[in-house]
């Protein structure tokens, strides 16, 4: 198949994918009774362009699918209506249909993008985030040249600086919007969802979506459509009562579940409420004992349910939506009344790309906090102490005071006299992290930590800042955690081995993983050198004067890591030098052909571990 031919089948599955999701919602329509000729105008429209494309490429199971669709709402409209017990049947075809389409089941899935809109142009997401990659390396170059030139003055320069930074400054932000998508774009197939939920557990329910129109991240929208479809689970078998229980109780046989989403602040708030019998009293003391409601649910293997389904009862669920929503930055909250119902909200960012934070040092790293979560800063005069640990007394309150480099288990000198603290304040909790010094507030764009950090707890990306330097983006809700378990946190840190002054040269197309690689191997004392590709590691290979190691990736353009290696161990000058790959390639075919190739190391990012990285580069630099 050419890549034009692949393009075209991209578009047809788009497009048809499109058609089911306005097919889907209007037989949902039909189904409720609110529906009418133009709900089946409508499906008959979607049907017939998804059997045309399909048959126009040689789809013929989708085409007959499709027809066999048309021929139906045919058949309503000559009738005038399409009867209730026909949606259900018609659905499993619109899933059918989608199975044909794509070869994945369409069951909890979530479409991805929204009904076209002219002129909606449809760019692949992986262009967009390049474009953002590019615009922040531009960004970082033009402060860089900005401090380069500090000192010029006359000719106009600081004025031309000016408006680059200016003309910059709007192109990044447009192509920030360009990754914020409405919440829209995933919500198509929750009313669907609920049904078939509802429908399982013998219950009347609806759904009623609010703030649809709400602008998230596209990658954080890709990641919460799970999230809440546990949600929607919990509040239909957990929360919404049989319908004689409900009327029992003076409320109408249907339950209710609504879905809301707005601004709070700087953050997204969103909202699933029922209207169904809440949490026991029990729980609710419990929590009031305890001091959070969603810590006791949020419990691995807590459940509700009285009995074990397929959709309740494991207990499983909130505690996965709680990791995950904290492992964006965000915090979750729950409440209930007995009787009455439940709302649980996630507060999400609104996007990962760019992020006002605080910048502070310890042990001469930067790092940076969002100021979503940053409460107040003060200077730590004087401690008291709570339970054999430091605290503060702020605002008639004791708050546990941590030292920094212990919660991340970093080595550093001991803290200043009367250093700054950071209160962090999420959901209600409330901690005090030291450092050494504070560099003040940014709006930083965020990085992907890359291999070197996938995977390890406690940060959610990395920030390039205009000297250079990487500054790692701390998840808030982790250090919350780690404060309020730690025994003691404000000792002197352990000291660690000082390495000798290797060198090594790391190659990644990706300039935020190059640099991160770069800070954490002069941090551990390496000299590091850098290359873009393949080819241009070669070449350094052969400038570079006393070179101990290559750490490289493999997926890079003009030559990949493999081919890398292949060159290295075929050059006679440098054929034993040292060479370790950190790839996200995993697969047992990907790790022979390192073996073959003759890698001293072969790190998968999932199993990662950064320690163990440093040993095994400490112990190959034989230095």
């Amino acid at each position: 198949m050419s890549a034009s031919d692949e393009e075209i089948h991209e578009l047809v599955r788009q497009e048809a994918g499109d058609c089911l999701q306005r097919m889907e919602a209007n037989l949902l329509t039909l189904e409720s009774g609110d529906g009418g000729v133009g709900e089946i105008e409508a499906i008959l429209r979607d049907a017939h362009s998804v059997k045309g494309s399909s048959a126009m490429i040689g789809w013929g199971e989708a085409a007959n699918l499709a027809s066999s669709i048309e021929d139906r709402m045919e058949a309503a409209r000559e009738q005038g209506g399409l009867p209730p017990d026909s949606v259900g049947p018609l659905l499993h075809a619109v899933d059918a249909l989608g199975q044909a389409l794509d070869g994945e089941p369409k069951r909890e899935t979530v479409a991805k993008s929204p009904p076209p809109d002219a002129p909606t142009i449809r760019v692949p997401a992986a262009k967009v985030d390049r474009m953002l990659d590019v615009v922040g390396e531009t960004v970082l170059y033009h402060r860089r040249l900005e401090h380069a030139l500090g000192t010029v003055s006359g000719g106009g320069a600081s004025e031309e600086l000016d408006m680059g930074e200016q003309l910059l400054d709007e192109l990044q932000d447009s192509v920030i919007q360009m990754r914020t998508l409405p919440l829209s774009t995933i919500t198509a197939a929750f009313p669907r969802a609920v049904r078939d939920l509802a429908s399982q557990e013998g219950k009347e329910v609806e759904l009623a979506i609010d703030g649809a129109e709400t602008q998230l991240d596209r990658v954080i929208l890709d990641g919460i459509s799970e999230a809440i479809v546990h949600l929607l689970r919990n509040a239909v078998a957990h929360g919404i009562e049989e319908a004689g229980e409900r009327e029992a109780a003076g409320k109408p046989a249907a339950g209710r579940v609504e879905l809301r989403a707005g601004r709070r602040g700087r953050m997204v708030a969103i909202q699933v409420a029922d209207d169904g019998r809440g949490v026991s009293p029990e729980l609710l003391e419990r929590a009031d004992e305890e001091g959070s409601l969603v810590e006791i649910l949020a419990e691995t293997g807590f459940s509700t349910a009285e009995r074990v389904t397929d959709v309740a009862g494991r207990g499983v669920g909130l505690d996965a939506v709680k990791r995950h929503v904290e492992g964006l930055g965000g915090g979750l909250e729950l409440r209930s009344e007995a009787g009455r119902g439940t709302e649980v909200t996630l507060l999400l960012p609104i996007t990962l790309a760019l992020m006002k934070v605080l910048l502070f040092e310890r042990g001469g790293h930067p790092f940076g906090l969002p100021m979503a979560s940053v409460g107040r800063v003060v200077a730590v005069a004087g401690t008291t102490s709570l339970g054999n640990r430091p605290s503060l007394e702020l605002d008639g309150e004791v708050v546990p005071l941590s030292d920094l480099g212990r919660l991340i288990e970093a080595a550093g000198e001991p803290l200043p006299r009367n250093p700054p603290a950071i209160v962090i304040e999420s959901l209600g909790r409330r901690a005090a992290v030291a450092c050494d010094e504070l560099l003040g507030e940014e709006e930083v764009v965020i990085k992907s930590l890359g291999a070197i950090l996938a995977g390890m707890p406690g940060y959610l990306g990395a920030a390039i800042l205009g000297d250079g330097r990487i500054a790692l983006v701390l998840d808030p809700s982790f250090l919350l955690s780690k404060a309020a378990t730690a025994a003691t946190t404000m000792d002197r840190p352990a000291e660690t081995e000082e390495h000798a002054a290797g060198r090594v040269l790391v190659v990644d197309d990706q300039f935020a993983a190059r640099e991160l690689q770069r800070s954490i191997l002069e941090a551990a004392g390496y000299r590091v050198d850098v290359a873009r590709d393949g080819r241009e590691a070669l070449r350094r290979v052969g400038e570079i004067v006393e070179l101990d190691l290559v750490l490289t990736d493999v997926q890079m353009p003009e030559m990949d890591g493999f081919e890398l290696l292949e060159a290295i161990r075929a050059d006679e000058e440098h054929g034993s030098l040292p060479v370790v790959i950190v790839t996200s390639l995993g697969d047992e075919a990907s790790r022979k052909r390192g073996a073959e190739a003759g890698a001293d190391a072969y790190v998968v990012k999932e199993e990662f571990d950064q320690q163990t990285l440093l040993e095994t580069i400490e112990r190959l630099a034989g230095r």
